[in-house]
């Protein structure tokens, strides 16, 4: 599956509902994802855990673009386009902290 299926499959199940809950109370539910995501992470939990909480994580995220009428793949080739987006190199080349 790419992003774009991954948003339509998203959109088709969950848009009317996260519609009603609002960007805002959406935004706030991403933010919980993260945090399991980083609690799976931290705590060493199983590969299956961690993966399924990436999977929550992603798909909070598609909702968010979904609220906001934003196709995801495109806005990740915009700010990447194959290279990264401070050096403008691929591999990365940047020597410090982003």
């Amino acid at each position: 599956m790419d992003i774009r299926e991954a948003q339509e499959m998203i959109h088709r199940i969950y848009y009317e509902r996260d519609k009603e809950r609002g960007v805002g109370r959406t935004l706030l539910r991403t933010f919980q994802e993260l945090a399991e995501l980083s609690d799976a992470i931290m705590q060493n939990r199983s590969q299956e855990d961690v993966e399924r909480e990436l999977g929550d994580l992603f798909a909070w995220v598609i909702s968010i673009a979904n609220l906001l009428n934003i196709d995801l793949a495109q806005a990740l080739l915009n700010k990447y386009n194959y290279v990264c987006s401070r050096c403008g190199k691929s591999p990365c080349e940047c020597t410090d902290e982003p």
